[in-house]
């Protein structure tokens, strides 16, 4: 406790000084507009706005990627507050070699040429954003941020030694505006609101900001404010844990499950089946709102001093609704004749349970979730520039937090019983899962028995204070025009936790009366937090589902109508028969970690007639610590294992453009990077089990705060070409061999144990394969003189990684997680000085998202139009019309291959309209 509070006390005190500078500012700005000329001339000078538009942004994106020395993409808002997507991961994965997961049909996690979203490294300003979520993540969820506040992203393919290390697959640079940047009285209003097709609702969007600066334009302040809200609908089948109907398994990984008989005698074996199918609607209403606050104040010429606070908060309040038909009667209830397979036999496409009075179908269960949630992340920083005779010196000090998760978190099912079903059935045959019963799924008298209720939840905090010091000379020798040399300090602290809430029943969890008051097996893996074991103690199932079915089921996705658990109704009935909930945090699965970063660099910059670029060197000094409360021969254990490591690392780099002529720029960059590990993997608590009789060995399972970061060497080589205004073509090389991926892994260590030294055999995650991504991007876009544009990319990738299989020995070859083969892009716009419009079209081939059961899963190809458009309605007033996933295209995702289905899911489509104010 010590150690947080002695944390949270430096986080304040950086918090009050920074807060103290923006006063200061304001205090002097106001001094200093007071101190202006009282008398001002006659004639008014009005200042004009730009107005940049598509082409002016296709140009200025241009300058950006042309005139960098690293190979780097950017995205810039076509005006003040519009930014060309509804979100910023929308607009990045329209940049070669960026690919996008979505969430509740919109971008959230952001993956550079091959690699997972975890080795994506992102900053705000140049500096790291806490990330708030239920998991603590390395990964920013994007759908965190408003895409209005931002006013260009930079994607560094290839790093700078001057760039803060943390991205192997390349480093995100979100730049919002600065006051002494705009002009003075500059600002916007937008008020739009936006309907989707699964929702049939209309929600609103309000987005401001005001800047003002001084006359002397010394002092500025910037003031920026959104909030949305809107509600996500996902319409989603799935299928659960396929495995082998068979004797013997065929592969490590997979369950051999034995036969299926039917009704009639007849066997069934040695095939791939699922466990159940799922029906599913997930409704969330996400609320989100965006602060920003800015100043800037330059008290004498050469110095620049800044204060910047931004506050992201998004509420997650939903529920998920389910129907499952799961395997409880494969024994005794499976039709005859019912089982489909694909044409090589293998694989289980259908299948019917059906009672003849033999067997009382169990299923289908209806069960839900039901999650209220809340995500903030906040930053301050504080920043100062001196520019000397020769030399400029920055610093920057500054401290972002974060803290989500659910306050409250529940779990039900409940079941048909006593006949109310007698047959149904499920068929993956057409791609997604299609279910048929003769039964009204949609009547709560369908599920007398109550089944079962949990309530549990993770949430985690993210903090990290970081000082900055940046030194450029300038130089003349000759090709040496710069040398940059800095330091920075961060000092980093992940939370994880898991809560508890329980009503006491006042039984034991096995009683001799169970499960919904009805007699049967002891099941004595139920959980301690149900409170089934008392059949006066559960609610009439009747009395907590709702009396008529979910509605709207669209998008392709076949969820047959059924009635659904009405959660605030089973909480009433809980604090009226329990009261209030006992809540506990379960210490043997929460951690905290620590990383204390110390990074310092050289870069020297060149510049001839013809050639231009940087090489240096950035040295990273790593200290780590995992606190955990572990558990030893099921005993948690009181006192915390605190375990500490440490590495350093030297990471060279270099950038080279070749500018061949005025239109042909040649480029090539050669470096070493890192990305620190998943939470997770570092922080698991230790479990060690008692030992058998006559054992040395113990047997047991962690997490590994000793992991070395991932590295990678990666190699660039591209050629562009300029051939006009706005318009260019290019294509890039590119080639990353990664080391150090993260593997499950066991190793042998000692451990102290009541006095005695055990070895244990300690099953955790280890460093061991290799990987290789590389491939090939390839863009061009052209605007033509008449208001047409084009803009089109296309990413080949190639990855394997190699993985250890740790029952067989044996070394398999695998894709990484989140590599797509092809992607590609294709915007067509036009514009003139009213009009204007864009339609967008993305498109990646599938990509392996997991591994489960000895097999790869994967997410199949997907494309998605977008449209958006503007029409001037007056000099200052502007109509914008969006439509989000025209064309209604759904996710599907599959084990091993396509015709083992794992899921489809449809998120919908979404129209914006609004009008937005600009003076």
């Amino acid at each position: 406790m010590k150690e947080k509070t002695l944390y949270t006390n430096r986080r304040a005190e950086l918090l009050r000084t920074s807060a103290s500078a923006l006063v200061l500012f304001s205090v002097v700005g106001m001094a200093q507009a007071q101190n202006t000329e009282q008398a001002k001339e006659e004639s008014l000078v009005l200042e004009e706005v730009e107005v940049m538009g598509i082409r002016q942004s296709m140009e200025k994106n241009l300058d950006v990627k042309r005139f960098s020395n690293a190979v780097v993409d950017s995205i810039t808002a076509e005006d003040i507050g519009k930014f060309p997507d509804k979100n910023v991961a929308d607009a990045l994965q329209r940049v070669p070699g960026v690919s996008i997961v979505r969430s509740g049909g919109e971008g959230a996690r952001v993956s550079i040429r091959g690699t997972a979203p975890e080795l994506t490294f992102t900053q705000l300003n140049g500096n790291y954003i806490a990330t708030p979520g239920d998991e603590p993540s390395r990964s920013l969820d994007y759908s965190l941020l408003p895409a209005t506040m931002i006013a260009r992203t930079d994607v560094y393919k290839s790093p700078e030694a001057k760039l803060d290390e943390g991205g192997i697959g390349g480093t995100v640079i979100l730049h919002t505006r600065k006051p002494l940047d705009l002009d003075a009285g500059e600002g916007m209003l937008s008020v739009e609101t936006t309907y989707a097709d699964v929702t049939e609702k209309y929600e609103p969007q309000y987005t401001g900001f005001y800047s003002w600066k001084n006359d002397q334009e010394t002092f500025g302040v910037l003031v920026g404010y959104s909030k949305q809200d809107r509600q996500n609908r996902v319409i989603s089948t799935t299928t659960e844990n396929w495995g082998w109907q068979g004797d013997e398994k065929p592969h490590d990984g997979v369950e051999a499950r034995g036969a299926m008989v039917d009704i009639d005698g007849n066997e069934y074996r040695d095939f791939y089946a699922p466990r159940a199918v799922v029906g599913s609607v997930f409704e969330e209403e996400r609320t989100r709102e965006g602060i920003q606050l800015s100043a800037q104040w330059r008290p004498v010429e050469q110095l620049e001093l800044g204060v910047n606070y931004f506050r992201f908060e998004q509420g997650g309040n939903s529920e998920n609704y389910r129907i499952v038909f799961p395997e409880w009667n494969y024994g005794n209830a499976i039709a005859p004749g019912s089982l489909k397979f694909d044409e090589d036999g293998d694989t289980l496409l259908g299948i019917g349970m059906l009672d003849r009075g033999q067997a009382e179908l169990q299923s289908p269960q209806v069960a839900g979730d039901y999650t209220r949630a809340e995500y903030v992340s906040d930053t301050l920083d504080f920043n100062a520039i001196y520019q000397g005779d020769g030399y400029s010196v920055r610093m920057v000090v500054g401290s972002t937090s974060a803290e989500g998760g659910p306050s409250e978190k529940l779990f039900a099912s409940v079941n048909s019983r006593y006949g109310t079903v007698t047959d149904w059935s499920w068929d993956l045959s057409s791609g997604t899962a299609e279910i048929d019963t003769s039964a009204d799924l949609g009547d709560p008298n369908t599920y007398p028995l109550y089944d079962w209720f949990s309530s549990h939840w993770t949430s985690s905090e993210d903090d990290e204070n970081y000082y900055q010091l940046d030194v450029s000379i300038d130089m003349d020798y000759g090709w040496l025009t710069s040398l940059d040399v800095g330091l920075k300090y961060r000092d980093h602290e992940i939370n994880r936790r898991i809560t508890k809430q329980s009503w006491d029943d006042d039984n034991l969890p096995c009683p001799t009366i169970n499960w919904g008051g009805v007699e049967g097996a002891c099941y004595p893996w139920w959980p301690d937090d149900s409170f089934h074991t008392d059949p006066n103690g559960v609610p009439d199932t009747i009395d907590i589902l709702s009396s008529g079915s979910l509605d709207n089921i669209i998008g392709g996705v076949k969820v047959p109508n059924f009635a659904y658990l009405e959660f605030e109704k089973l909480k009433e009935f809980l604090y009226e028969t329990y009261g209030d909930p006992t809540v506990i945090v379960e210490r043997d699965q929460d951690y905290r970690i620590g990383e204390e970063v110390i990074a310092a660099y050289v870069q020297q910059n060149f510049t001839s007639a013809t050639l231009r670029g940087n090489f240096g060197v950035r040295a990273v000094k790593t200290k780590q610590y995992a606190r955990t409360y572990d558990n030893i021969d099921g005993v948690l254990q009181d006192e915390p294992n605190i375990r500490d490591s440490s590495n350093t690392d030297f990471l060279p780099s270099a950038n080279i453009a070749w500018d061949i002529n005025d239109d042909l720029v040649m480029r090539a960059a050669l470096a070493r990077v890192v990305a620190r590990v998943n939470y997770d993997d570092l922080g698991g608590s230790e479990s060690i089990h008692a030992p058998l009789p006559g054992a040395t060995v113990r047997d047991g399972f962690a997490g590994n705060s000793e992991l070395e970061p991932y590295k990678a060497d990666q190699f660039d080589l591209g050629l562009e070409w300029y051939f006009d205004d706005a318009s260019a073509m290019g294509v890039t090389l590119f080639r990353k061999d990664i080391a150090s991926f993260v593997i499950n892994g066991s190793s042998l260590v000692t451990r102290e144990i009541d006095g005695d030294t055990w070895n244990v055999n300690m099953s955790m995650p280890v460093n061991g394969t290799d990987a290789t991504a590389q491939g090939a991007e390839l863009f061009v876009q052209y605007a033509f003189d008449n208001g047409f544009g084009v803009l089109a990319n296309y990413t080949y990738t190639d990855t394997e990684l190699a993985n250890l299989d740790l029952e067989s020995g044996e070394t398999i070859k695998t894709e990484i997680a989140g590599t797509s083969k092809d992607q590609y892009n294709l915007s067509v716009y036009y514009e003139n000085d009213l009009f204007s419009v864009r339609a967008s079209y993305n498109y990646r081939s599938a990509y392996a998202d997991g591994y489960s059961n000895g097999v790869n899963t994967f997410t199949d190809e997907y494309d998605q139009l977008d449209v958006n458009a503007s029409y001037s309605l007056m000099e200052n007033l502007t109509l914008t019309a969006s439509i989000i996933n025209l064309t209604e295209e759904k996710v599907d995702r599959y084990w091993g291959e396509e015709n083992r289905v794992l899921g489809s899911s449809y998120s919908g489509r979404r129209a914006y309209m609004g009008l937005t104010y600009s003076f």
